[in-house]
């Protein structure tokens, strides 16, 4: 089972429902333990209202008192208060691999977490992870340098590793040919990937932090399992379809529908995507 702590995302493409679409669509089974509850849709986040911290424990503590955690994964955090109680929890699971997507701002500019969570998540949450996976615009945020092209990704790497990081994936999936940057203890490394329909990322980074943790859940190391959500990542995109007139949410089920059906049960058709 993985553990995922996040937002919720009404329109189920990004925040928890993406982090428990990656799981299943990888035969894992997802716990889900919302920290905010937000308002939103395929055109942009609204709003956002974070749980009682004291709700957050009681819920991350039952949970655990069910003991077949093998891998958490975190998203959105929202504020200080909320952070602290996470920080506590991964203090009482230091066994357990750890993935966090540090999300501070949505798409359209609203901000996901408080500057008091934030500077918790970089001073503390970062050296309590297994890996982090910013994005340009969230390295840019940890660093407090400019971020633009990959040698200031692989820059980005090293100085997150410095703060305190074990790992980190620094996301260039806005770049004209894509490149995600792997810093580690050992240096960085560079994994290149195509760029299609740029429009169809509405919860990528959800997805690509859950498609890791789903991968260490399996099993494998941690190189593997970063290529491997890098191309679950893309082919989801790939095979994205518009549910609203704004962003388009990635395809997590895109493998159910390229699997041939049975012939022996004749029930309703229906076209991949509707």
């Amino acid at each position: 089972m993985i553990l995922t702590i996040a937002g919720f995302d009404p329109s189920s493409g990004a925040g928890i429902t993406a982090d428990l679409k990656t799981f299943a669509a990888h035969q894992c089974y997802g716990l889900a333990v919302i920290s905010a509850l937000t308002v939103q849709n395929t055109q942009g986040v609204k709003a956002v209202h974070p749980v009682e911290p004291s709700l957050l424990r009681d819920c991350l503590r039952s949970v655990a008192a069910d003991g077949q955690i093998r891998v958490i994964k975190i998203g959105m955090l929202a504020n200080a208060g909320i952070a602290k109680v996470v920080s506590e929890f991964l203090d009482s699971h230091a066994e357990l691999p750890c993935v966090l997507d540090p999300v501070l701002r949505s798409s359209s500019g609203l901000p996901l977490i408080d500057e008091s969570g934030f500077q918790f998540l970089r001073d503390r949450l970062l050296s309590q992870v297994s890996l982090v996976t910013p994005n340009l615009s969230e390295a840019e945020a940890l660093t407090g340098s400019k971020v633009e092209g990959v040698e200031d990704m692989k820059e980005a790497a090293r100085k997150i590793i410095d703060i305190g990081a074990h790992a980190v994936v620094v996301t260039g999936g806005h770049l004209e040919k894509p490149v995600d940057v792997y810093g580690h203890s050992g240096g960085v490394e560079t994994f290149t990937g195509e760029r299609f329909k740029p429009d169809n990322t509405h919860g990528a980074g959800c997805t690509f932090s859950s498609g890791i943790a789903a991968h260490l859940a399996l099993g494998r190391q941690l190189v593997d399992a970063i290529m491997l959500a890098k191309a679950y990542v893309a082919e989801s995109i790939k095979k994205a379809y518009p549910i609203g007139p704004g962003r388009v949410p990635l395809n997590h089920f895109y493998r159910m529908q390229e699997t041939p059906r049975s012939t022996d049960f004749a029930g309703p058709h229906t076209e991949a995507g509707a």
